[in-house]
């Protein structure tokens, strides 16, 4: 076993000794972790029981002189209500979390934020657009521009969008009907599974978001699927 492989097994049996419920084998995730893009020195890994669990853990990894670390989490999370849709199994509307490894390059939030990465301060007549049938599918477009199309309204009255991160999911070669509008954003409780974004609480949101740097690339990596 080389020293990138060992640092990495002693790191996942860390987590499993200390008891996250949420932790998937260390084997996979560490596979992920060790797949990743030379450049990206970040990751936002999220973990659960199970394809069908709605419960979840995230922890922040940091790559340094080519090694992986912890250095945040376990942070409590949860998935969409019917847990997490295998690579290129997602579809809209299903209530499933696309497993798999995206980018990390936007944030969004209700008031302005100094943050690393590039960040939207959303207005009301923001919206994202969820309707397969329109050439808009998956993007952050105004109300003006998305008029009869099904959509989300994204200054929402409820905050769970007072902060949050896109997971660059279907947004760069957007298949129709795959899924849409997949964030990091606020739970409503550590009880509440969402429709297919990953939540946590208000703090934990905040704390992810000023991490991440653009300059390392940041990933996110869900579940045990990875390219």
């Amino acid at each position: 076993m080389g020293k990138k492989s060992l640092a990495l097994f002693l790191l996942f049996s860390l987590f499993m000794l200390t008891g996250c419920r949420h932790q998937r084998p260390w084997q996979s995730s560490q596979d992920c972790l060790l797949r990743l893009p030379m450049e990206s020195r970040q990751a936002v890994v999220v973990t659960t029981d199970g394809l069908s669990s709605s419960g979840a853990a995230i922890h922040l990894f940091e790559r340094e002189n080519g090694t992986w670390r912890p250095v945040d989490g376990p942070i409590a999370a949860v998935v969409g209500r019917n847990g997490l849709a295998q690579p290129g199994e997602k579809r809209e509307g299903d209530g499933r979390t696309p497993m798999g490894t995206f980018l990390l390059e936007r944030g969004f939030g209700y008031e302005p934020l100094q943050t690393k990465i590039p960040y939207i301060v959303l207005t009301p007549d923001m919206i994202w657009i969820d309707d397969p049938s329109s050439p808009l599918y998956n993007t952050l477009t105004m109300k003006g521009e998305g008029l009869g199309l099904s959509h989300e309204i994204m200054r929402r009255t409820d905050d769970l969008y007072k902060y949050g991160i896109v997971i660059e999911y279907n947004t760069k070669e957007t298949l129709p009907g795959a899924g849409s509008a997949i964030f990091f954003h606020i739970w409503r409780n550590d009880e509440a599974p969402t429709s297919g974004c990953v939540a946590a609480a208000e703090t934990d949101i905040l704390r992810i978001l000023h991490w991440l740097d653009p300059r390392q690339h940041p990933m996110a990596v869900i579940g045990d699927a990875c390219p």
